[in-house]
This record gives C-alpha cells, sequence and structure tokens, in this order.
C-alpha cells in the first residue's frame, strides 16, 4: 500500500488519513474518491478533525463488513 506519506510510528496512523488510503486500494468502488475526498489531511494538531476522520473510517469500514462481507454470503465466512 503506498499512502499519502509514510508511516513511522502510531502517531502517523491516528489523522485517519493512512487508514483511508489503504482501505482505498483495497477496495477502490466501495472506498471511492468521493469518499477520500471526506477524509481531512489537514488535521495537523486539531484532535476534533481527526477524531472526525477516524469515526469516518470506522463507520465505514463497519458499512463494508456489513454490506460486502457479511450481506453477500448470509453471514460471516468460516476458514474451513
Amino acid at each position: 500500500f503506498a499512502p499519502p506519506a509514510p508511516c513511522a510510528s502510531p502517531q502517523d496512523l491516528a489523522s485517519g488519513v493512512a487508514l483511508a488510503h489503504v482501505l482505498h486500494s483495497i477496495d477502490a468502488s466501495w472506498f471511492n474518491e468521493t469518499w477520500l475526498g471526506r477524509i481531512r489531511d489537514d488535521t495537523e494538531d486539531n484532535w476534533r478533525l481527526k477524531a472526525s476522520n477516524l469515526r469516518k473510517v470506522l463507520q465505514s469500514v463497519l458499512e463494508y463488513w456489513e454490506e460486502v462481507s457479511v450481506g453477500a454470503h448470509g453471514g460471516p465466512r468460516c476458514p474451513g
């Protein structure tokens, strides 16, 4: 994956930007450009913007899990 900036520490993940770009790389049809555009990359030291980004990422991952993983198969896939 190629996030917009290198991730050298856990703090680099705190804004949600790198996570959003990884999700976009995994499934660009679900985590599309419009969705990616809602993730603010100018968070700097603003914890509210970081929290908002992380909330959007979490909500989208939960929706993805519900629609794509669970919905498509009638339940979670179990390794067999």
